[in-house]
This record gives structure tokens, sequence and C-alpha cells, in this order.
């Protein structure tokens, strides 16, 4: 009996650590995009909208990372997805004019050798709008439900290559946007 209870724990264990949800109410890893038939993990969002000033629309961004890119310390593997678009506020709707956009693997805070500040290194690009080769034919971001300090979004992005970034998050996000 005593060996089918410690074959049992390591399940049990792995079965309580994916059920679980951060204090925030995301549930952690099921959030972030597949690839190529892997499934990256984006537990964090950033938006920065470019305009709170007043109603004339503007750049807002929005970052989806697997670690919280405020937290510059020594992090290596970083995935990340970035895309921005016009818009007066952050609110619920499909996106579909998104200029600027870009998917990352492999991303690393670097320290650097001359003070103790680190610097953010490029990943691997899967898709970037700058590069040719790695622009995408469609690109679909869809907002559900947007609150003061909570996003629930779907996203697709079809490459020219015909590979396919699909995802979704549901979280909470940082504002990062400023009077300034």
């Amino acid at each position: 009996m005593a060996r089918s209870i410690i074959k049992i724990v390591p399940f049990l264990a792995l079965f309580l650590l994916l059920s679980c949800s951060d204090d925030d109410g995301r549930k952690l890893g099921e959030n972030g995009f597949t690839f190529n038939g892997g499934f990256h993990v984006l537990n964090n969002a950033f938006v920065t909208d470019e305009n709170i000033i007043d109603e004339t629309p503007g750049p807002i961004s929005i970052v989806l990372s697997n670690v919280n890119l405020n937290d510059s310390t020594a992090v290596s593997n970083i995935s990340k997805i970035y895309f921005d678009f016009n818009g007066v506020n952050l609110e619920a709707g499909t996106i579909t004019d998104i200029p600027n956009y870009s998917i990352q693997t492999g991303g690393a805070y670097v320290q650097n050798a001359e003070d103790e500040n680190y610097t953010y290194v490029d990943g691997t690009f899967l898709l970037k709008s700058s590069e040719a080769g790695l622009n995408a034919t469609e690109k679909t971001v869809t907002i559900n439900s947007v609150s003061e300090n909570k996003i629930n979004l779907t996203f697709q992005f079809v490459r020219s290559d015909g590979q396919t970034f699909s995802g979704k998050y549901n979280g909470l996000f940082t504002d990062l946007s400023s009077n300034e």
C-alpha cells in the first residue's frame, strides 16, 4: 500500500500545481500562444496608452510575456508578444489594423559589465512587422472584455509562410500609461 501512495504523490502534486490560481485570479499556464504544436505561456500583460490627455486617437500597445518585464533581473528564456493599434481607449472589440507587432522567444535580461543594471536582449523573432519573411498576412485581436485592471483577449496572427500563432490572455494587466 505504501508503494501505491508513493506512486500517486507526484501526480497529486502536479495536479495541485496545475489547478492552482495566482492570487490575482489568473489561472497560471492557461494564458499563452500556440505555435508549431508547442504552447508558450504568457502570464503577464502590460498596456500603454500613448494619449490619455484627450480624445484624440493614439497608439495603444499591449505586451504579453511569460515573466514580469518590470522586474529586470537575470531572467532568460523570455517569450513575449507585442502589438499596437490606434484608439482612444482600451475597449472591447475586434482589431485588425495592427501596424506594429512582434512575437519572440528566448529573450533575456543580461547584467551589464560596467554596472549592476540589466539590459533586455532580444530572442528569436518568430513574427515581426518590420522584417521581410516574418510579416503577418492576417492579424486579429479580439478584446472580449476590459475593466480597470483586467483584460480578456484572444489573438491570431498568420505569418506570410502560413504559420499560425494563436492564443489568449485573461487576467490582470499593468497600466504603463503616463501623463508625461
